[in-house]
């Protein structure tokens, strides 16, 4: 008999019709016991709760906050870690069940987290943080002072020039879960205490600033790195860009720098002033993270006067990698909008032969701090992105972007090499950054008030002309 191809379809149709409708019922009820099972609980009558969790996990095995409360139910540390692995396989974006498994499994110290709503008050040291030395750098054949030379890559004498060869190990993919470090005490402190610092060469004492971690004694100039006790509660750095910029070379980028630009006076590279740089290995956060955002924005359709502005809404998701913030509050955030951009891709394990002799800092602002910021980078970029994305080739008007999650945070903690500084230029100071990796330069530049008005002049005359050339077929 041949086969009723438009019966075989309804049928199919009816079929999934009555699945999906059996399912959704599923998950409604699902969700009813798991809010009764969550007020029992609350309510003190754990045994009725679990009874309910239980049968809300039945008809809904996907309903991850279940299982995370099922884990509540029992003290027995295998049959809480069931459950919550449960509820991440639900929901890889539970961050409670999440952070529940990491405690389990070890990955996040009891002692160090933090009561849930808690934060953690500033130390207020009073007075300096006593120090230990972690590393000196003396060379082996003479005795000299061992400095880590950017040309090289390695410690070099700068006595006898004999090389201590550092082996530099690529950094690797060791960015860290978010939100295994955020509910801890590492994740809100920053460094906060001076720093007594007593030369094992000569015994001076000298005071270092917070967060100083690589110092040169000014008494015998000899260097050291050293540590105190609060970094015991700090973020250690993973890896660094190594300094490839002597002082000479970066004067001369930042001169080449001065000598650009067409908006910039002609005489600027000539004239400038006090040009100061200082070196610094800086401490970066940087954070990946995928971004969910919904929208809702008119969208016009049509074209002319059959054109009409349709209402619509959305989500997106967008991933970020490589997002960096400064760890340090003491550099202005606007000289941070030129940061010259890094090659991270070339970053490597941290070793403290790479501050021999280059100062260095601890972050002051701190791991939660940094992610809040990057949070409101990355929406920012979010919405940016989507005014081009959503309606490609169409006129968007009342966009509104709002953020609905993030997901697959990681963060790490780098250090990256900057020739921080100033030059003036006819009375006023203007600060720069050079890249200590590749010699670019980013930071501010005066304009020409000459250049400008010949410009605006240029384009009022050409507008001008524009308008005399159409006249004539406008009055047609």
């Amino acid at each position: 008999m041949p086969r009723n191809t438009l019966g075989v379809t309804t049928i199919d149709r009816a079929g999934r019709w009555m699945t999906d409708r059996l399912a959704a019922h599923k998950r409604e009820q699902a969700g009813e016991l798991f809010r009764l099972g969550r007020t029992s609980i609350r309510t003190g009558d754990v045994a009725h709760g679990r009874e309910l969790l239980l049968r809300a996990v039945d008809y809904d095995r996907e309903h991850s906050d279940a299982w995370l409360w099922l884990s509540a139910t029992t003290d027995d540390p295998a049959e809480q870690l069931k459950y919550l692995e449960w509820a991440v396989a639900a929901d890889p974006a539970n961050v409670q069940a999440r952070r529940g498994v990491a405690v389990l499994t070890g990955r996040i110290a009891t002692d160090q987290l933090l009561p849930v709503g808690a934060g953690v008050a500033p130390r207020l040291p009073t007075g300096p943080e006593a120090t230990e030395v972690r590393r000196t750098f003396d060379c082996a054949s003479c005795g000299g002072r061992l400095r880590f030379d950017p040309e090289t890559v390695d410690l070099k004498c700068a006595s006898c020039g004999a090389i201590e060869v550092v082996e530099e190990v690529p950094l690797g993919d060791v960015a860290q879960p978010l939100d295994f470090t955020l509910p801890t005490i590492v994740g809100h402190r920053w460094s906060e205490a001076e720093r007594a610092f007593v030369c094992e060469q000569c015994g001076a004492a000298t005071v270092l600033p917070v967060g100083g971690t690589s110092t040169v004694c000014p008494f015998c100039d000899n260097p050291a790195l050293v540590q105190a006790a609060e970094e015991r509660e700090l973020v250690p750095p993973a890896g660094l860009v190594p300094m490839a910029l002597e002082e000479e070379g970066a004067y001369r980028a930042l001169k080449a720098w001065l000598g650009r630009g067409w908006w910039a006076p002609d005489d600027l590279g000539h004239i400038v002033k006090d040009k100061r740089l200082r070196p610094a290995y800086v401490p970066f956060w940087v954070f990946e993270a995928t971004l969910t955002v919904r929208w809702r924005a008119e969208i016009a359709e049509g074209t002319g006067r059959y054109r009409r502005w349709s209402a619509q809404s959305g989500e997106r998701t967008q991933f970020f990698t490589d997002q960096l913030q400064a760890g340090l509050r003491s550099l202005p955030e606007g000289l941070l909008r030129h940061l010259p951009t890094f090659d991270l891709s070339r970053l490597i394990v941290f070793k403290p032969e790479y501050l021999a002799d280059w100062p260095a800092a601890l972050y002051d602002l701190s791991l939660a701090d940094a992610s809040l910021r990057a949070h409101e980078a990355m929406v920012k970029a979010a919405e940016a992105e989507s005014r081009g994305r959503i309606a490609a080739g169409r006129e968007v008007r009342d966009l509104e972007v709002f953020p609905d999650r993030f997901t697959g945070e990681l963060f790490k903690l780098v250090y990256l090499p900057l020739w921080i500084g100033a030059y003036h230029y006819r009375g006023r100071a203007y600060q720069v950054l050079v890249n200590g990796q590749t010699g670019a330069v980013g930071g501010e530049r005066p304009r020409d008030p000459v250049k400008i008005g010949l410009a605006l002049i240029l384009a009022g005359t050409i507008l001008t002309t524009i308008a005399l050339a159409l006249m004539p077929l406008l009055a047609r």
